[in-house]
């Protein structure tokens, strides 16, 4: 299986299907009428899978490939615990993995109830959906608050799911910018001039996806008495929150729930459990009762969908409440890949990265796009060295920054390859 790229049934990619259906587009659009899509998809555009879609080509042709552009872990030959595998297959064997209540099995809610209230987010089971990975919960949550035209505050850099969803909704997306020069830290300033009335909501992503960064507590705290002041929502998207080679940030539904702010947190055992095919995730409300009628649209797109996957959700329990010790190991040898892909970028004179403090990711500057943009660098550096990221602007940044996010998951052997084609066609550019 190629790394990043998602097969069909049929043993098809996604990506060399949709260029199918591409070609045998034009080829009837000749001849016959075409069924066409509606207009809110023309901007539904998700960067990691996008650049894929170029190294499929490639692969085609019989070129290598080296895949840093998505981040599974199992990609690059990590393995869960089993101490959440066995619930699973246990399940699969001998127990229900039928359809759940569409909020998800009672004993994993009352588990990621239990969790956040250890955190000191006191819940209860019924201000928890289980869904198919923090994506899903993303989707339903925003599409249950949003009417056309309704503004939504994302950081930028930040996860394209966001921005991909907006658009398919008609919603805007409002960029708040994380600030390269302090540590990918956002302004609580530029934040609240981006505030008008047409703003529903505040996403924090927090550690973020795709700087690795780290927001601090006391940051955490003034964007959420922001949002108290203007009657805004937070989503706090937390999937990296236990990824963090130092002490994590504080949930900030712990906050939350001490100000009495609404606030959706989004978590998912994706990436903290290795599971990223599992599709894993739920979302938590904090403070229910000053958004029961939101919870309610959530509920009910949520029975449209009728359930999260099954199987997966026998795994929530022994994850929450099992040992971390895997973690640990996984943590530990993280830290040696990022500390090697730090040294070598720090190695070639025109590129630059920060050392994130949390997840798996690698923002890289380059100094001299050669007239380029971003995304025409990152492909021209595919087809010249099969070596596959992913362009900055794809999660927000300026075309004409400079920036890349390469995942160091993979082995240092594989990494010092990498950077020595990295390192030829930049200085080959220069």
């Amino acid at each position: 299986m190629l790394h990043g790229v998602c097969y069909t049934p049929e043993g098809t990619s996604f990506e060399t299907r949709m260029t199918n259906f591409e070609r045998r587009g034009r080829i009837s659009k000749s001849n016959n009428p075409m069924i066409q899509p509606a207009k809110r998809i023309e901007h539904y555009y998700y960067a990691i899978r996008q650049v894929a879609r170029v190294a499929e080509s490639l692969t085609r042709a019989g070129r290598e490939v080296i895949h840093l552009n998505i981040g599974d872990p199992q990609v690059y030959g990590f393995r869960p615990p089993q101490h959440i595998v066995e619930p699973v297959a246990k399940a699969l064997r001998e127990k229900f993995t039928g359809y759940s209540h569409s909020a998800g099995l009672r004993h994993a809610r009352e588990a990621v109830a239990a969790y956040a209230t250890r955190l000191g987010c006191p819940t209860e089971i019924d201000d928890v959906v289980v869904t198919a990975g923090a994506s899903e919960a993303a989707d339903l949550l925003l599409t249950a608050l949003l009417d056309e035209g309704d503004e939504v505050l994302v950081p930028a850099p930040g996860y394209p799911i966001y921005p991909a969803i907006l658009s398919k909704l008609g919603a805007i997306a409002r960029y708040y910018a994380l600030d390269d020069a302090n540590g990918w830290l956002p302004s609580v300033e530029q934040v609240a001039s981006l505030i008008n009335q047409k703003t529903r909501a505040l996403v924090l992503i927090n550690p973020n996806n795709p700087t690795g960064s780290i927001t601090p507590d006391e940051c955490t705290k003034q964007l959420l008495e922001l949002a108290i002041r203007n009657n805004i929502l937070v989503v706090a998207d937390e999937v990296y929150r236990e990824l963090c080679f130092s002490t994590p940030p504080t949930t900030a539904s712990h906050f939350a729930s001490e100000m009495g702010l609404p606030l959706v947190t989004l978590e998912s055992l994706s990436k903290t459990h290795l599971v990223p095919g599992w599709r894993t995730g739920w979302m938590r409300f904090t403070h229910a009762s000053k958004m029961a009628d939101l919870i309610q649209a959530v509920y009910r797109l949520a029975g449209g969908r009728l359930c999260a996957p099954t199987p997966g959700q026998y795994a929530i329990r022994p994850a929450l409440e099992g040992s971390r010790e895997f973690q640990s190991r996984f943590l530990q040898q993280l830290k040696t890949r990022r500390d090697f892909a730090v040294r070598k970028v720090r190695d070639i004179e025109s590129l630059s990265c920060d050392t994130p403090p949390a997840a798996f990711y690698l923002m890289i500057k380059t100094a001299d796009l050669d007239g380029r943009t971003d995304e025409q660098f990152v492909i021209d550096l595919l087809q010249e060295t099969g070596v596959l990221v992913v362009h900055g602007s794809g999660f927000g940044t300026e075309p004409n920054k400079g920036y890349f996010r390469m995942v160091y998951l993979a082995d240092v052997a594989t990494l010092e390859t990498v950077f020595d084609r990295l390192g030829a066609f930049v200085y080959e550019k220069a």
